[in-house]
């Protein structure tokens, strides 16, 4: 809910029992706290909450990257057609001018023509078989963004909420220093403990006030990244469940299928390929003739009725040493490029699945450890510490050392969640589908199925 309609709420209901206290009728008192109360409980008073889920479709709704790529990929797919179509036919018309005597006399005659060019018919099949490919390799290539989008969106929210949880944790750091400050005082006032004690409480305060500073600075870049990727301001304030979100569940299959099955970064490269193996093939034709087909008929006076003429012409390759050679030696070094491409694209996408997988399992082991044990550990040790300080059992220093040590493995357990959402989002990207529990298909408006 948000904090200022809550406080406007309840300084309006302070005027009202006050105006009470002045014998108002109470009538006013009874029609006006239901108001203010539904209007601190009113849906339009409380704060979108942001779920992985609800961040992700706002993403694919409004962010400006993903809709270009989009409508490349539907511009590509539309121009299959374009490469089967003719060209547009040519009308003419000639008419006699500047005529002699006789010809006058023999009235005037127009002639009216058309004209249409045509290539080579396996021409229009490799055209459109290389727009057809070039179409697939743009969709494969949105399909990459998309995941790629994917990736930063749920990276950068799970950055923003390690990081809050963590400005969280810092402030109850702070606290708990404060409270040890305050049995250092205690005791030093009876004369268990040396002064020091006091002080070191209080440097270790001014040391936390300065990475609660730091800590805000990483919320602000975090808001402003995912504003950014949601199409916002990046001022736009991000509300967060108050419960804490569900560690991810790595499902990696105990026989994987291949990463090539399903990787966007290979299916793009691999149309890339046929492309430009049909703009090869379409070059080699460039040899073979194109045709101009025509029909003319003459009308006037002195036209004879049934006559007409049609024409067929052919081209010759006569410059092939030029031109027809220069397009094959181009589009076969296209081929060998995209064909090196692939290959390197083959190799870094298993180099990268190997490594992502391997990291993501890692830490999902850390996270259980530090989940069942570390968390656990550290929290007794800072209670029997606190309680063995007290009785002047142990010193200030061991007192100081537990609570290090708690609020570091807490700490560290957020920053290893952040690092273990960046990792599952990378290795999805990378072999193109899910490998755990994070939102994945979400369908896109516009988006061919």
């Amino acid at each position: 809910m948000d904090l200022n309609i809550i406080r406007f709420s309840a300084r309006l209901r302070i005027v009202f029992v006050a105006f009470f206290d002045k014998k108002l009728p109470k009538i006013i008192v009874l029609c006006a706290y239901p108001f203010l109360s539904w209007a601190a409980s009113s849906p339009s008073a409380i704060a979108k909450i942001l779920t992985p889920e609800l961040v992700l479709q706002e993403v694919y709704a409004n962010n400006a990257e993903l809709a270009a790529q989009l409508a490349k990929a539907n511009a590509e797919n539309a121009a299959i057609l374009e490469k089967y179509a003719l060209t547009n036919p040519r009308v003419e018309r000639m008419q006699e001018s500047n005529m002699t005597k006789m010809q006058q006399e023999a009235g005037k005659m127009t002639t009216w023509g058309v004209s249409q060019e045509l290539m080579f018919p396996t021409k229009y099949l490799a055209m459109g078989s290389a727009q057809k490919s070039k179409a697939r390799a743009a969709q494969e290539t949105f399909l990459d963004k998309k995941l790629e989008i994917r990736k930063e969106t749920l990276t950068q929210f799970y950055h923003y909420y390690t990081a809050s949880k963590i400005l969280m944790l810092l402030e109850a750091q702070k606290q708990t220093l404060r409270e040890i400050a305050r049995i250092a005082e205690a005791r030093r006032a009876t004369g268990a403990v040396p002064q020091q004690d006091e002080m070191k409480a209080h440097v270790e305060q001014t040391k936390i006030e300065n990475e609660i500073l730091l800590q805000q600075q990483e919320i602000t870049e975090a808001q402003a990244m995912l504003n950014a990727l949601r199409n916002q301001d990046p001022s736009q304030p991000l509300t967060l469940p108050t419960a804490n979100l569900k560690t991810p569940e790595l499902q990696w299959p105990k026989e994987p299928v291949p990463y090539s099955e399903n990787s966007k970064i290979l299916s793009s490269q691999r149309y890339e390929l046929e492309a430009a193996q049909s703009e090869r093939n379409l070059a080699f034709m460039s040899y073979l003739p194109d045709f101009m087909v025509s029909f003319r008929k003459p009308y006037g006076s002195n036209a004879p009725e049934s006559a007409y003429v049609v024409g067929v012409e052919m081209t010759v390759p006569l410059w092939f040493f030029l031109r027809q050679s220069s397009l094959v030696s181009t589009a076969s070094s296209k081929v060998i490029e995209a064909e090196h491409q692939l290959t390197q694209a083959q190799r870094r996408v298993g180099a990268e699945t190997k490594r992502f997988i391997s990291k993501a399992k890692t830490l999902s082991k850390l996270l259980q450890i530090y989940d069942t044990a570390l968390i656990p550990q550290a929290t007794s040790a800072l209670n029997s510490s606190r309680a063995a300080y007290s009785a002047g059992r142990v010193g200030f220093q061991e007192l100081l050392d537990s609570e290090r040590s708690l609020y570091a493995v807490r700490i560290d357990y957020h920053k290893n969640l952040a690092a273990y959402v960046e990792t599952l989002t990378s290795l999805e990207r990378v072999v193109g589908t899910s490998v755990s529990d994070l939102p994945m298909h979400v369908t896109i408006k516009g988006e061919n199925p």
